[in-house]
């Protein structure tokens, strides 16, 4: 039997989804028991027999014991794999955890302890509106009043191997933008091929309130690009020289977001000069890196904090891609609020 691969949903059912495993979970003492003892410690799959012996459950239970673990396997609450005869037991199958139960597995206990509870969760077929609020409507002068924003957007993809869809991702963010409501009070000014001169230009030229890259990182820089038709050099920038190029100018922007990987080094030269910084704690993929920066984007356009925003951010990574739902990270300047900072 090959193992079940997990399957990334985009199709946003991620709540019934979850509600689903926690009825098939429910109640049953056997079932819970048998539940507990793979999702606890140890990583090694597990024949029935052990499972059965570290869970203490005797040796006349053990038909009883194979229908439950052959129903946990059924629902997708754990994996069935063949024995490749790691375990010596004459065992033909073994069980093991489900990444993705893993990541939620409190969730799915508490919903399936709760059934009641589970019922008040809003999903993509029971949104669940209880009552709607009288918005009034938005004037020009308000629109006027609010404050202008322009995100600096920097893109640089100098690797032929390893090539980004850097140019998607801003194509979503600004139809994201486009179709928010103070989408006149946020513009994009994008710079491809980016390199240092690119950065101190587009500081210059605009004094952003946002530098945004996209692009291949590493623990101590990001990759930027010549510009070079014929030959695409890579040159990795410091984090230090690029803080160094933001201080150089007489309005630094507040906020720096680096959807690179392994950017989480940036946190001691950015912090000052801005007030909070975006940055990705290890590996991103292409399809997390642009769920986050559309959600954050569309975020800022409505109005919302930078808290909020990167919040919305975490949660389309893990709509979309769940083991890197813990990806991003917010690094804030002492003093600083995010939850009180709106841009437009």
């Amino acid at each position: 039997m090959a193992e079940r691969t997990s399957v990334i949903n985009m199709s946003g059912d991620f709540e019934e989804t979850l509600l689903q495993l926690a009825r098939h979970l429910g109640t049953n003492k056997l079932r819970r028991k048998i539940f507990n003892m793979i999702y606890g410690r140890g990583f090694r799959p597990r024949s029935k027999q052990q499972i059965m012996r570290a869970a203490n459950i005797p040796e006349r239970d053990s038909q009883q014991a194979q229908n439950e673990v052959d129903y946990l396997a059924k629902h997708h609450l754990i994996v069935k794999i063949d024995n490749d005869g790691s375990v010596k037991d004459g065992s033909r199958y073994l069980y093991k955890k489900d990444p993705s139960v893993r990541a939620n597995r409190w969730e799915i206990i508490k919903y399936a302890d709760n059934p009641r509870a589970a019922e008040g969760v809003p999903t993509k077929r029971r949104p669940l509106v209880r009552g709607i609020a009288s918005i009034g409507p938005i004037t020009r002068q308000a629109l006027r009043d609010k404050k202008r924003l322009i995100v600096l957007y920097l893109t640089a993809n100098p690797y032929r191997r390893h090539s980004l869809r850097v140019d998607a991702e801003l194509r979503q963010v600004q139809d994201a933008i486009r179709g928010s409501v103070y989408r006149d009070n946020i513009s994009v000014e994008y710079r491809p091929a980016a390199d240092v001169d690119s950065l101190i230009e587009g500081l210059n030229d605009h004094r952003p309130g946002i530098v945004h890259f996209s692009g291949h990182g590493c623990e101590t820089g990001i990759a930027v690009d010549s510009a070079e038709v014929a030959k695409r050099p890579v040159k990795t920038v410091s984090f230090d020289l690029l803080a160094k190029a933001i201080s150089a100018t007489d309005a630094p922007p507040e906020i720096i977001v680096l959807n690179a990987c392994r950017s989480a080094g940036a946190r001691k030269a950015f912090l000052p000069p801005a007030k909070i910084v975006v940055v990705m704690r290890d590996s991103v993929s292409d399809v997390a890196a642009t769920a986050f920066a559309v959600k954050f984007y569309a975020a800022i356009a409505a109005g919302q904090s930078v808290k909020s925003a990167f919040a919305q951010g975490k949660v389309a990574i893990e709509k979309v891609s769940l083991n890197e739902a813990d990806t991003p990270d917010l690094l804030v300047a002492q003093g600083v609020n995010p939850a009180k900072i709106v841009l437009t």
